[in-house]
């Protein structure tokens, strides 16, 4: 296996965080595309919908993000909506924070 097949494939845990009590709990797993460089976020609450999250720009040490999710009208493709934002930087050890729509927990792609 060369080293593009083996990033294509790399894969990332989601938890959803509770910023209160500073507690983790599994919430899927999410898969980086190398040729898009974006991430496919499969949320285990919404196992039917497909999220995406791309990297909009970076200033200094945070990099911002969007999530993505895709509309589908007659169960074909029809659009990407933007239902949240995420950022990554030093203080967040590499890993990125994302707010969804209306809930208070934070999604979080990487480590614990």
């Amino acid at each position: 296996m060369n080293n593009a097949n083996k990033q294509k494939n790399e894969t990332f845990q989601l938890y959803w965080f509770e910023p209160q009590s500073n507690k983790y709990f599994p919430a899927g797993v999410a898969f980086h595309d190398e040729q898009f460089g974006e991430y496919r976020l499969k949320i285990d609450m919404y196992p039917d919908n497909q999220y995406y999250l791309k990297a909009l720009n970076s200033t200094d040490e945070t990099v911002s993000y969007r999530v993505e999710v895709v509309v589908k009208k007659n169960g074909k493709f029809h659009q990407r909506k933007v239902v949240g934002e995420g950022y990554s930087s030093s203080q967040t050890n590499g890993d990125i924070i994302m707010s969804l729509g209306p809930y208070t927990k934070k999604l979080l792609l990487g480590g614990k």
